[in-house]
């Protein structure tokens, strides 16, 4: 699940885009034995994302560098 959103215009190219995103339901599953490993949820089960967008010359916002902190205060609930 995402939320927070906040998107910055710097300019007519570039923007800024941040959110959170919780992933206390995220697992992984091995595929041989189709076993299930769930990871408990703690305070580093929510993710900040600060993103940069840079605008094509075709007119597409594509990510061209993305930073991320776990357990970061404002994604808590």
């Amino acid at each position: 699940r995402y939320y927070d959103r906040t998107v910055t215009l710097s300019g007519k190219t570039s923007a800024t885009l941040t959110f959170c995103a919780d992933e206390s339901k995220g697992y992984a599953k091995d595929k041989k034995t189709n076993k299930i490993n769930k990871t408990p949820v703690t305070k580093n089960s929510y993710v900040l994302y600060n993103t940069r967008l840079d605008k094509s010359s075709e007119g597409v916002w594509q990510t061209s560098q993305i930073i991320s902190a776990r357990g970061a205060a404002q994604c808590q609930p």
